[in-house]
């Protein structure tokens, strides 16, 4: 390499105009579809416990198809167990929400999935 990174960046001063216009433009989550979110708030209105087998089995497609364009591996893997930890979040009726919420506040339980599941199963008895 005969240049270094500043000697290029002077070089090419309409890249720093294009980051800094950039920057603000940065998203890092992905946003789940309207219609898949739609679907998955209809389950948990009509019942949440009867329908929580579904509901994690639609967590996970979504999440298959919205990170289909990742490679295979850890790392999506990991995207897609986050998206649905944080959705199943989001979507949890009023009154566990704020339980679990208090949990995680409280370092009780993370914000893991199965964690959260537990604590679903463990509420329903």
């Amino acid at each position: 390499i005969k240049k270094t990174f500043v000697q290029f960046m002077e070089e090419n001063a309409a890249l720093r105009e294009m980051i800094e216009t950039g920057k603000g433009n940065l998203q890092w989550e992905r946003d789940i579809p309207s219609a898949a979110l739609a679907n998955l708030e209809s389950l948990v209105s009509s019942d949440f416990n009867a329908n929580l087998s579904q509901i994690i089995h639609d967590l996970y497609q979504t999440a298959h198809v919205m990170f289909a364009d990742m490679p295979q591996g850890d790392h999506k893997k990991r995207a897609k167990y986050r998206f649905a930890s944080k959705t199943l979040m989001r979507i949890l009726p009023s009154n566990l929400k704020g339980d679990m919420e208090a949990m995680i506040e409280k370092k009780a339980i993370t914000l893991d999935l199965y964690e959260i599941l537990g604590q679903c199963v463990k509420m329903q008895k």
